[in-house]
């Protein structure tokens, strides 16, 4: 392995890295406070593009970053609608780290960010069943645990899977 493939490669496990924090210091303040920081959110994200800008110099394939910018803003749409239209649905918080854990799962294609998206969803129906049989279907619970653990997932399997190269 060269060294700027090297360089690539350490740069996408940086980008993984800093969207870990993120994911953790989000599932924290959500079950704690029920809020997810805007700064943590917006400062992870940029971290992360900055670091798979890197990766792909590295890689030698600049031009695959229109492919996660393509990949990420799909997602980003389908949330800001969903926003607009039902705000009490989700919080901007949700919005926002979805949108900073698709930045990174599009690295590997555009069809990630859906995927740890819907893992997230599907991880958190056990926790919203249970918080509307007790509560009503008018009761929310917190998001951030379900949708970190999905982009987890689905970043630790493509990591295994297919590696750090685009």
């Amino acid at each position: 392995m060269t060294a700027v493939h090297w360089l690539g490669t350490a740069a996408v496990w940086a980008a993984a890295g800093v969207w870990a924090l993120l994911g953790a210091h989000a599932t924290v303040t959500d079950l704690r406070e029920r809020r997810i920081s805007r700064t943590a959110c917006w400062t992870a994200a940029l971290l992360v593009t900055a670091l798979l800008s890197v990766a792909a110099v590295a890689h030698g394939q600049p031009a695959h970053l229109l492919r996660v910018a393509a990949g990420a803003a799909a997602v980003l749409i389908a949330g800001e609608a969903l926003y607009r239209i039902r705000p009490q649905a989700i919080g901007y918080g949700d919005i926002r780290l979805i949108n900073a854990s698709s930045i990174l799962t599009a690295w590997w294609g555009p069809q990630w960010p859906w995927w740890a998206l819907l893992a997230g969803a599907a991880l958190a129906i056990p926790q919203a069943a249970t918080a509307h049989a007790r509560h009503g279907p008018a009761t929310t619970i917190a998001w951030a645990p379900a949708l970190a653990a999905g982009t987890a997932l689905i970043t630790l399997t493509r990591l295994t899977a297919h590696g750090t190269t685009p």
